[in-house]
Parts: structure tokens; C-alpha cells; sequence
């Protein structure tokens, strides 16, 4: 193996549910096919993912992306029922997938009519975000660039939706126009950690080898958009930092941005929120881990341990019969590495 990593975007979203033939069919709207099954014993299940539990998986794929896969997780005794629904994405340790549509406005029709149906849904209405062009544009004369994001919480998809207006960006998100929704894979997967320095999160960029993208730093007064404040249950004067992380073949130009991307929305430690790092890991019902695939197995166990991950279990064989380790980062979230890139 070279010096440099070989890792590419975000694998997959790991979700644990209660039915794997109900979640099928969820995401089966969005434009998500069957792709692999599998299962694996209490006894290896407790060795891979810490779970004692029997487990059976399905992977989904949208259309012939190499990333953003959703993993289903359905185990037999659960260990806990996940974060359960909330109204906003304020959780230390929480999890969520963000995707592309043609009509934000469509998807939310059936959030809310499901919610009128006594589903357990939670949703924001989407804002408007300028993109790209923060202080161009003369309104009712130029074109605006922008998306309208809201989110869509249920106890087992934490969703951020948005809509794209007057500009492509082709790599990152591909919508499928046959789906029932209209909608994207994933073109980032986002994360909520509390700490007061960007150095907790080294460990995604110099030890995995992921590209370090933009970082922000965002909120306070006024600089506070009306979309995030909401999303996160943000103070007026509360300070919150994006920090992204990029499949290594993307590139800092906007033109060449890859879906994939891991989003990292940092805060401090003093910020008050529930801590939910052991309702959104394996065995977990909901969004509960992420995977990367990546080239040598063995020498990226070797890299996590150096890099200052603990809990690394050996390498075995997962559900689909792929050699995967799993482990805890040094800012607490858990993750899973599976070979054959």
C-alpha cells in the first residue's frame, strides 16, 4: 500500500430497524435497490459490533453510485430503541443523511400527512440558502442561487432534504427521476460533536486520509441563518463550526465537490444538549453507524490504532462476507472500515 490512504466517500449509512421489509420499502421510494444480504450469529455479532445479538442485513444501493449505500440492520434483541424522534438535530453523537430532490415540498406533503396519520415525524420547514453568490443578485431582476433545506425526523431516518435553484452541480447528488420521490443518494452524512478545538477531529483527515474541505465558523448575531438556528436550537448569540471532510478523489474546487462528504458540526462542550453517543451505535434502532471502504484492512487497523482510536475489534468477516473492523474515534463516535475497495 502507498503512503497516501485509499479510501473514497462515505460507505454507508447504518440503520437499525425494527422490519426489514417495511424499511425496503421505504427506501425503495427514494430510488434504493437490494443489492446484498446477509447475517451473522450473536457469537460473531457481539465480535465485530459489540452487539449480542443475532443480526440480518440488507445493503441498498442508489442507481450505480459507489457510496452513499444504506445499510439495514434488523437485530434480534435490539440493545437500546435509538434516539427516538426529535424536532431538531441538538443531540452530541447524533446522525443524519442529507439528499437531493426536485421538490423538497413533495416529500414534506407526505411527511405531514403521515404525521396527520399519527406517524412520528418531526419536520422544519425548508429555508432559503444563497449559495455560491452571497452578495450578487438584484432580487426580482437576477436568478437567485440558492437551496431551500428543511429536515424530517422519525425515529429511525434523520433526514436533511434540500432543493437546488438556477445552478447543477453534477458530482454531487444524482437524482432519480423514476424514483416515487424524486431523490438523491446521500451526498453527505452528518454528525453533532461537542468539542472546543478542531484538533479532536485530526483523526479523519491524518489518519484516515480524507480530504479536509471548507471549515466554518458560523452563528451568533446576526450572522445566524434562520434554517440552522432552527435545525440545531441554536441561541441568538450561540457559535457552531462546520467542518468537512471529503472523498480523497473530490477536489476544493466547487466544480469538482464529490457527493459523499462527511459534515461535522462542531460545538463547544459547554453547549447544552443530551448525549446520545450509545443510542446512535450498533445495535441501535435508527441511524446508528457510518462506513468506509477502504484498500488494505489490515494496515488501516494498524493506522486507527496509532491515530489514537480505542475499542479497534480484529478483522472478520461482516454480514456480507467482507473483512471489516469496527472502532471508537478519538471524538467518541463509532465507526466501521470494510476492505475490497
Amino acid at each position: 500500500m502507498s503512503s497516501k490512504p485509499e479510501i473514497r466517500g462515505l460507505y454507508e449509512s447504518c440503520i437499525g430497524v425494527p422490519n426489514l421489509i417495511d424499511a425496503i420499502r421505504f427506501w425503495g421510494q427514494f430510488g434504493y435497490k437490494i443489492v446484498g444480504r446477509g447475517e451473522l450469529s450473536q457469537e460473531k455479532a457481539a465480535s465485530l459490533y459489540n452487539v449480542d445479538s443475532n443480526l440480518q442485513s440488507v445493503r441498498l444501493r442508489h442507481q450505480n453510485a459507489d457510496h452513499s449505500f444504506i445499510r439495514l440492520m434488523q437485530w434480534d434483541t435490539p440493545k437500546n430503541y435509538g434516539i427516538g424522534p426529535t424536532s431538531t438535530f441538538r443531540q452530541d453523537g447524533g446522525r443524519w443523511g442529507v439528499f437531493l430532490t426536485q421538490s423538497i415540498l413533495n416529500i414534506l406533503n407526505h411527511v405531514e400527512d403521515a404525521i396527520a396519520q399519527g406517524e412520528p415525524w418531526n419536520t422544519i420547514f425548508p429555508h432559503w440558502l444563497q449559495v455560491y453568490a452571497m452578495d450578487k443578485g438584484e432580487p426580482f431582476f437576477d436568478p437567485p442561487l440558492g437551496v431551500r433545506e428543511g429536515i424530517a425526523c422519525h425515529p429511525f431516518w434523520r433526514l436533511a432534504i434540500f432543493e437546488r435553484y438556477n445552478y447543477e452541480k453534477k458530482t454531487y447528488g444524482n437524482i432519480d427521476e423514476t424514483s416515487f420521490m424524486k431523490a438523491s443518494q446521500f451526498t453527505h452524512h452528518g454528525i453533532l460533536v461537542r468539542a472546543d478545538s478542531a484538533d479532536a477531529l485530526k483523526f479523519y483527515d491524518q489518519t484516515l486520509g480524507l480530504m479536509r474541505q471548507k471549515e466554518q465558523t458560523l452563528g451568533g448575531k446576526p450572522t445566524c441563518s434562520s434554517g440552522n438556528k432552527e435545525t440545531f436550537a441554536l441561541s441568538d448569540d450561540e457559535i457552531y463550526h462546520i467542518h468537512d471532510f471529503d472523498d480523497p478523489r473530490s477536489s476544493l474546487e466547487i466544480s469538482g465537490h464529490l457527493s459523499g462528504r462527511l459534515k461535522i458540526v462542531r460545538m463547544e462542550t459547554t453547549s447544552d444538549m443530551p448525549d446520545v453517543y450509545e443510542k446512535s451505535s450498533p445495535g441501535a434502532l435508527g441511524m446508528s453507524l457510518y462506513t468506509y471502504q477502504v484498500r488494505d484492512i489490515e494496515e488501516y487497523r494498524k493506522r486507527v490504532i496509532d491515530g489514537g482510536a480505542t475499542k479497534v475489534s480484529n478483522i472478520q468477516d461482516n454480514e456480507f462476507g467482507t473483512p471489516s473492523i469496527t472502532f471508537t474515534a478519538p471524538d467518541g463516535n463509532i465507526w466501521n472500515l470494510v476492505g475490497d475497495l
